[in-house]
């Protein structure tokens, strides 16, 4: 066992009967480590960087939950416990490195101790996921599923992120394509193109596992984290995609 009694569950869950059309989740909304792990031997400071979780994205997520009263499903850990964003064979799925910091407990994982983060902490973040999202087509409950991130404005090496948020996108990407021209349309700042990632099987998990395989709409969105820092901000943020969200959908559907 890796979780004891006085560690959170690994999923949060908000809005769990919503009926809003809008299904939020947050594959880094955590910077918890379970109390067995000791931090993984990280400094305060690392547990807290960008390397540890998506600095703002939870209150982001919160605030629009509530705004649209929609579903939101967070996950409680550190993506360096693991990456829920990852399949289970990607080498960064518990990543050794990150950010060219060391992440010390995660160094020379025996099978076993690899098994049980996966066991007690990502599997269940991604069937709870499933279960709501088959409820809620078994009952024709229309669903666009976003899933929401951010991104550190700086690089340890220096490279700089000019855009205020990225559109992820790969195929069936007619939903992501209209919000994105939705928020250029009503936002003066740079707005990336698959920057400053890129969606791919290979890289992501969440949308290709949960959307795309349903064949649900989807929008897998980057806020920069220095601008959602503050819970001004983010309550901005949540208004923002929270009026621009059903005009998308809106002209989606006619489309």
């Amino acid at each position: 066992m890796l979780l004891c009694d006085t560690d959170p569950n690994p999923v949060t869950l908000v809005n769990p009967d919503s009926l809003s059309p809008f299904f939020l989740v947050c594959d880094h909304a955590g910077f918890t480590f379970p109390k067995a792990l000791k931090n993984l031997g990280l400094t305060k400071e690392d547990q807290q960087r960008h390397i540890s979780g998506d600095i703002g994205i939870k209150g982001v997520g919160e605030k629009l939950s509530s705004l649209l009263h929609a579903t939101l499903i967070t996950q409680s850990y550190s993506r360096l416990v693991i990456d829920c964003n990852r399949n289970t064979l990607n080498p960064t799925l518990i990543a050794p490195t990150s950010d060219d910091t060391v992440i010390p407990g995660n160094q020379n994982l025996s099978l076993e101790q690899q098994q049980a983060r996966i066991t007690e902490i990502y599997q269940p973040y991604h069937q709870k996921i499933s279960d709501l999202l088959d409820c809620r087509l078994q009952r024709n409950i229309h669903t666009v599923f976003v899933s929401l991130h951010s991104f550190t404005p700086k690089m340890q090496n220096g490279e700089k992120r000019p855009w205020h948020a990225g559109i992820l996108h790969e195929y069936s990407d007619k939903f992501s394509l209209l919000f994105k021209q939705k928020l250029q349309e009503n936002y003066a700042y740079p707005i990336g193109d698959n920057q400053p990632y890129a969606l791919t099987e290979k890289n992501d998990y969440t949308v290709p596992n949960h959307a795309l395989k349903r064949n649900i709409p989807y929008l897998e969105l980057e806020i920069r984290q220095d601008l959602i820092t503050t819970s001004e901000q983010q309550e901005e943020w949540a208004e923002r995609l929270s009026f621009l969200l059903p005009i998308a959908l809106k002209d989606y559907t006619i489309l």
